[in-house]
């Protein structure tokens, strides 16, 4: 059977996340350092953690390139002109954090979800 995101016998439930980072900033050039970053992530019980940390990992710096390396260009007609491949930057392997800690809460189980694990439901 296939479910819809409509389906009753979905339900939905929510996710948290906190992250701390550690910077050094330069503050005369507006050069940075990520130095160590601690994450927490509500995954429920991970079907697979080594995965998992893999995951959030990546949306952590790709979140960081974002913010850090991406400019988002708007012409006077209000038309995007940074949307090209060679106007996307994004972060190399020297941006990654050094020091990088990726936990999942212990014993959090989510009774609907698949083997009781949590991903990003449809709202």
């Amino acid at each position: 059977m296939v479910y819809s995101p409509k389906d009753p016998e979905l339900k939905s439930y929510d996710i948290y996340g906190v992250c701390s980072t550690e910077i050094e900033l330069d503050v005369l050039t507006g050069q940075h350092h990520v130095c160590r970053v601690d994450l927490l992530e509500d995954v429920g019980n991970s079907i697979s953690p080594q995965i998992d940390i893999g995951q959030v990992e990546g949306a952590f710096v790709m979140g960081l390139g974002y913010f850090t390396t991406e400019q988002t260009v708007v012409g006077n007609n209000g038309q995007i002109l940074t949307n090209r491949t060679w106007n996307y930057k994004p972060p190399g392997a020297k941006d990654i954090p050094i020091d990088f800690r990726v936990k999942f809460p212990k014993n959090n189980p989510n009774p609907v979800g698949v083997l009781k694990s949590k991903g990003i439901p449809f709202r």
